[in-house]
């Protein structure tokens, strides 16, 4: 009888085979990455340390006659469906016509000062035209949605590879976007996003935990908004007020760490990993090592589809210190950020991966 094969090789042959088979899969895997993505495959939400606030980007509403600088005066209010505020001076409302062709564009501040980002605005069904002392803030879904980070052909790869790993990803969070969000809600971080830890103490709960879905309205009013199904947007609602916290660089593992409060109901002060102090005026626990603590009491509260909207009047701002506070920006726009640079891209990852395991 003649002899297969696999008898002729030598014992433990054919595994040997099948291992240098993997392996040069694996390699060609790595070679079509490294041609079609290059040094741009980075996490979607990237760690990175920046004064406060922000230079780096502005943010400029188009559509009413001379561009508006609107970088302090926006903030996304829902992730599904996607909605944005935006914060406008009373008697400077956008007329019927004007909403209907509004964009923001996201800017370099420096340099030739280029558009990176573009989303289409249109009118909001469900929520609401909430007016303020000073201004009325509205709010918006995206009609269109533009990034300019990374070349045309590489960005559309990005998103081809994005759709395959949703697919195949249990989703866990219980947000579902559409591809039009999903892109929208990215280039809304182009913008540098501080990654805060909120404090919040109601009769019956108290709670520390990380945000960043939140951004300064002007008039002394502050938006943020949490997730409707998790406890730290019920938490809020009781409490009717809040600590934000920014976070110096040199401390980025807790606002990792402290993410999974939002599964908690409450917890103990004297049991976080770091010291505490309070508060100026509601005498909250705050981290002694926050650099910038904000007070702020509630005045809105909009349910508007996956999370909770609130608009709440600051209080007091007091700045500690002038480090580099912990920000979250998106991968493609660090990709652009270093562009040309890969020793720096590759020393910022490194330093990415670090904040994420000290927690």
């Amino acid at each position: 009888m003649r002899s297969t094969v696999a008898e002729k090789l030598a014992p433990g042959a054919p595994s040997r085979a099948i291992s240098i088979v993997a392996n040069i899969r694996t390699a060609i895997k790595r070679a079509i990455k490294d041609v079609v993505f290059a040094d741009t495959l980075l996490p979607q939400e990237f760690t990175i340390g920046l004064r406060d606030p922000q230079t780096e980007i502005a943010v400029w509403l188009h559509g009413t006659g001379q561009p508006r600088d609107v970088t302090f005066r926006q903030s996304t209010a829902c992730s599904a469906p996607f909605v944005m505020c935006v914060a406008f001076d009373k008697g400077k409302v956008p007329t019927e016509k004007e909403l209907k062709k509004l964009s923001l564009k996201f800017c370099e501040t420096q340099g030739r000062r280029r558009v990176l980002g573009e989303i289409g605005l249109k009118p909001a069904t469900n929520p609401p035209v909430i007016s303020t002392l000073g201004s009325e803030l509205l709010f918006f879904e995206a009609r269109s949605s533009s990034n300019y980070c990374l070349p045309l052909p590489r960005l559309g790869a990005h998103y081809l590879f994005h759709a395959h790993v949703e697919r195949r990803a249990v989703n866990t969070s219980g947000v579902e976007m559409s591809f039009l969000e999903t892109r929208a809600a990215m280039v809304t971080f182009i913008r540098p996003h501080p990654i805060s830890l909120v404090s919040a103490i109601a009769s019956d709960a108290q709670n520390i935990f990380t945000m960043n879905i939140m951004g300064d309205l002007g008039c002394s009013r502050f938006g943020f908004a949490l997730k409707d199904s998790r406890t730290p947007a019920h938490l809020v609602e009781r409490a009717g007020r809040i600590a934000l916290s920014t976070v110096p660089l040199s401390q980025a593992g807790f606002v990792y760490e402290l993410a999974a409060n939002h599964f908690q109901q409450t917890v103990a002060w004297n049991q976080l990993a770091f010291p505490t102090k309070s508060s100026a005026k509601f005498q909250i626990p705050v981290p002694v090592f926050a650099a910038r603590v904000r007070e702020m009491e509630v005045e809105r509260i909009q349910k508007i589809g996956s999370h909770t909207f609130f608009v709440a009047r600051i209080i007091s701002d007091e700045t500690y210190a002038k480090d580099e506070i912990v920000c979250a920006i998106h991968g493609f726009y660090q990709a652009r950020r270093l562009k040309g640079q890969s020793e720096e891209l590759r020393s910022s990852l490194a330093k990415h991966n670090r904040n994420k395991q000290a927690s």
